[in-house]
């Protein structure tokens, strides 16, 4: 084993964080285990593991009930020119509406993520080569971008790096 890459584990083991090694099969089963428990967790899958996830988790029914879509090309031209994040993939989002009418899109969601965590943070999520980034049961405190009233109801996201952000079938928000 490389040294570094076992000197990367010590440390997020150190910060309190847990390192999983296991086979497909077991990581797919702990990640659904997480999601029907509730609990929440960050997880870096394979590329692979998320596809299965996706596949099981996913289901049409869901799909529908979540208000998952694909990103038009017309946001994300605007996600590209206002927020400097050139290439998100194949990202479904699930739009919703505050108790005034605006929408919360697509766009909306990655301006507050690079407002709370950075744009260099966020655009490193739609880089990764070998992984994908899956969010399970978050809880999110977000607000209107146009009239800043808090937003209510959980935030339903899925792409080929930002693998999403699961709930229960059916979803359930914290």
């Amino acid at each position: 084993m490389d040294n570094s890459l076992l000197a990367q584990i010590e440390s997020a083991v150190g910060r309190g964080k847990v390192v999983v090694s296991a086979d497909d099969d077991a990581i797919v089963a702990l990640v659904q285990e997480t999601i029907r428990s509730r609990r929440t967790a960050s997880f870096y899958l394979s590329r692979e593991q998320a596809r299965t996830l996706r596949d099981l988790h996913w289901t049409p029914e869901l799909v529908k009930a979540s208000r998952l879509e694909p990103v038009s090309a017309e946001e994300k031209a605007r996600i590209e020119s206002e927020l400097g994040i050139p290439d998100i993939g194949a990202f479904r989002f699930g739009r919703f509406a505050c108790k005034k009418g605006h929408e919360f899109s697509a766009f909306d969601f990655l301006r507050h993520g690079i407002k709370e965590h950075g744009a260099e943070a966020v655009k490193a999520i739609f880089e990764l080569k070998n992984a994908a980034f899956l969010r399970v049961n978050p809880s999110f405190a977000v607000n209107c971008g146009t009239c800043d009233q808090p937003m209510e109801g959980g935030i339903t996201y899925e792409g080929d790096t930002y693998a999403g952000c699961s709930y229960p079938d059916p979803p359930v928000c914290v």
